[in-house]
């Protein structure tokens, strides 16, 4: 069992020279640091390099809602250890040393892998917490196969007492957990994503279109081509 850690202090991390840092891949997107902390190794995922309006809005809101979605998850296993909000758009949690999905996508993996992930989402959403945007990236798998998720930023916590809407939007991001379940494991397969989807019945094939439709209008705006 791993042990306790000592009381974090995002002053004291500050002072340290992180073991490894890896910059956000866009303005948006938090740094991760990754420090030794007594026994421990931690990832700090921190938005304080950020512009000033992405820590306002983004990274506030990302935290608070990733620390929403640690805390809802509880000890599932499955999940990179939370160690806690350190700041206002700062968290940490323990860092796992694992090769993620995007990195395994020319080899062949393990149908274990897309067992234990499956199952990971089926306790998540049994818990009131929906991911809505799995990526590979999200997903690590160890030597042994097993799997860690990390990044809840997206994740949509139901909360104790949802209204209607509430759990009418929860649906909604559990079939897309559904959905990007489906095209991760078809990607790696290399089996057709579509069909994946298609499989899951009309309304997920539905959803699927408009969300396709949707990030192409995005990547065009941006002016990314496909």
């Amino acid at each position: 069992m791993t042990p306790e850690p000592q009381s974090l202090d995002l002053d004291q991390l500050d002072r340290q020279q992180p073991l490894r840092r890896i910059r956000g891949r866009n303005n948006t997107k938090a740094d991760i640091l990754v420090y030794r902390h007594g026994t421990l190794q931690i990832a700090l995922k921190d938005y304080r390099r950020r512009p000033w309006w992405v820590r306002l809005i983004v990274g506030r809101l990302m935290t608070r809602r990733e620390t929403a979605a640690y805390c809802a998850a509880g000890d599932i296993p499955g999940l990179a250890r939370f160690l806690g909000r350190l700041g206002p758009v700062s968290l940490a949690t323990e860092w796992v040393e694992s090769r993620s999905l995007g990195q395994l996508r020319e080899q062949v993996v393990h149908p274990h892998v897309f067992e234990r992930l499956h199952e990971l989402l089926g306790r998540l959403h049994d818990a009131g917490i929906a991911l809505s945007d799995l990526h590979l990236s999200d997903v690590l798998v160890d030597s042994d196969n097993r799997v860690t998720l990390v990044d809840l930023a997206t994740a949509f916590t139901l909360g104790k007492r949802p209204g209607p809407f509430r759990l009418r939007l929860f649906r909604r991001l559990v079939m897309q957990d559904e959905i990007s379940f489906a095209r991760l494991r078809a990607h790696l397969r290399k089996e057709n994503a579509e069909a994946a989807v298609r499989s899951l019945g009309p309304g997920a094939a539905r959803i699927n279109r408009r969300s396709r439709w949707l990030k192409k209008w995005l990547d065009r705006a941006r002016g990314r081509k496909h």
